[in-house]
């Protein structure tokens, strides 16, 4: 899931970020949304570690395409300068801002995972069917994000994290299968803990690739 320089060369000049079609990204952002407040609501109604740990990763992406947008809405007013190495700038504090927050996220699920470990908690069946919802929801994103993923870095981190979420979804979706049939409740803080890793190493792609940005605007 790494970006290459010669990928960062690409994702750079402004005028391709003001060609993205809008309502593309304003679906994504009310599909995300509302995947993110059903996966928080009922993971926290059936204590599914995997389901907040899935929904602590959508909010990283929702705050990436909300700032996306306004970086799209400046642009069009003539607000933010269209010069390439004012929107470098502001693509790569994104990237690091949103690496940062994925990294916040992420240990606040290994904080809950080592207290489920000590003390598991019973589950409800709910986390099954949102899994379901979520790999549905997933699937579609990044079939509307992948013709615009070359034209943003932030857009090509969602697109990325749309793939992991659906591998993510799909993970959640057999540990709600074993909890449920098998009772076995250590597999649902697996989970959680296996999607923490992912939302790491999504943030460290993120951040590096929003630091090679910034380097490469120092070189010239």
């Amino acid at each position: 899931m790494a970006i290459d320089m010669m990928q960062v060369e690409q994702l750079k000049q402004p005028s391709d970020l003001e060609s993205i079609p809008a309502q593309c990204l304003w679906l994504v952002l009310g599909l995300r949304s509302t995947l993110f407040l059903v996966e928080l609501a009922i993971g926290i109604w059936s204590h599914s570690l995997s389901l907040l740990a899935g929904a602590g990763h959508l909010f990283s992406d929702v705050f990436s395409l909300i700032l996306t947008l306004l970086i799209i809405r400046l642009l069009r007013r003539g607000v933010m300068q269209r010069s390439t190495q004012t929107y470098r700038r502001v693509e790569a504090g994104i990237a690091v801002l949103n690496g940062l927050s994925l990294i916040a996220t992420a240990l606040l699920i290994f904080q809950e995972a080592i207290q489920r470990l000590q003390t598991p908690q019973l589950l409800a069946g709910l986390p099954m069917l949102v899994a379901a919802l979520s790999l549905i929801i997933n699937i579609y994103c990044v079939r509307l994000l992948h013709p615009e993923s070359h034209h943003s870095l932030n857009i090509r981190g969602i697109y990325l994290h749309g793939i992991a979420d659906i591998f993510s979804a799909i993970a959640v979706l057999l540990s709600a299968l074993a909890v449920y049939f098998l009772q076995w409740l250590w597999v649902d803080t697996a989970v959680g803990l296996l999607v923490a890793v992912l939302i790491i190493a999504n943030a460290f792609v993120l951040m590096r690739s929003g630091l090679q940005l910034l380097r490469t605007q120092s070189i010239e």
